[in-house]
């Protein structure tokens, strides 16, 4: 694997690994109802946690494209 590629995959699974450890932390934040103030604090937990999880999503393919890739040279 180019070296160039190897430093892009570590970045990439860094910022994945963030994103997806912020998203189990505000899913557990959301699943403990007593921490939710209200309903609108429940609304904004849900929809950063989608986000979250498409962030996840759109990294790991291009995680996925870059191994794709090397390994066809």
């Amino acid at each position: 694997m180019p070296l160039s590629a190897n430093n892009n995959l570590d970045g990439l699974y860094a910022c994945r690994r963030v994103v997806v450890d912020e998203a189990i932390r505000l899913e557990e934040e959301l699943a403990g109802k007593d921490t939710v103030p209200n309903a609108t604090r429940g609304y904004i937990l849900q929809v950063t946690i989608r986000a979250l999880r498409e962030e996840s999503a759109r990294l790991n393919s291009s995680i996925s494209d870059i191994l794709d890739r090397d390994l066809a040279r």
